[in-house]
């Protein structure tokens, strides 16, 4: 089976360290198991709504992606990104890019994982303890 690596990102980020991560999954990942491994290395509570969608860039939405679509399903793509909004309120947007690389899987590896961290994860809800003032 082919593994994916994928780097995610936030594109539009006005921090000094680009924040990324750097992930391999198997080629039938779900973009909702995506979405539950990209939960987990951020560190967010998983209690929004989220959707994947593709466009040429972030304001240019030329489909949303069913959740349960695989990666495989997806990719290759020419000429789109690969989209990924948690939050629809606080708008955490995230770019997912795949690398061109191929690789197989390692029978004794564990997938997804983490192979990558660069930058400090964002804060959920960075005044939350002004709130229980």
């Amino acid at each position: 089976m082919e593994i994916y690596t994928l780097t995610i990102s936030f594109p539009y980020d006005n921090e000094d360290e680009p924040w990324t991560k750097v992930i391999e999954v198997k080629e039938d990942f779900t973009l909702q198991k995506l979405h539950k491994y990209i939960q987990k290395i951020v560190e967010f509570d998983d209690d929004h709504l989220y959707e994947y969608f593709i466009g040429k860039n972030h304001r240019n939405k030329a489909q949303t992606v069913p959740e349960k679509t695989k990666l495989n399903e997806i990719y290759p793509m020419t000429g789109y990104k690969l989209y990924y909004l948690f939050d629809f309120g606080d708008s955490w947007l995230f770019q997912i890019k795949k690398s061109r690389k191929k690789k197989t899987e390692e029978q004794q590896k564990k997938y997804p994982v983490l192979i990558e961290s660069t930058g400090v994860n964002p804060e959920q809800y960075p005044d939350c303890e002004e709130w229980q003032s």
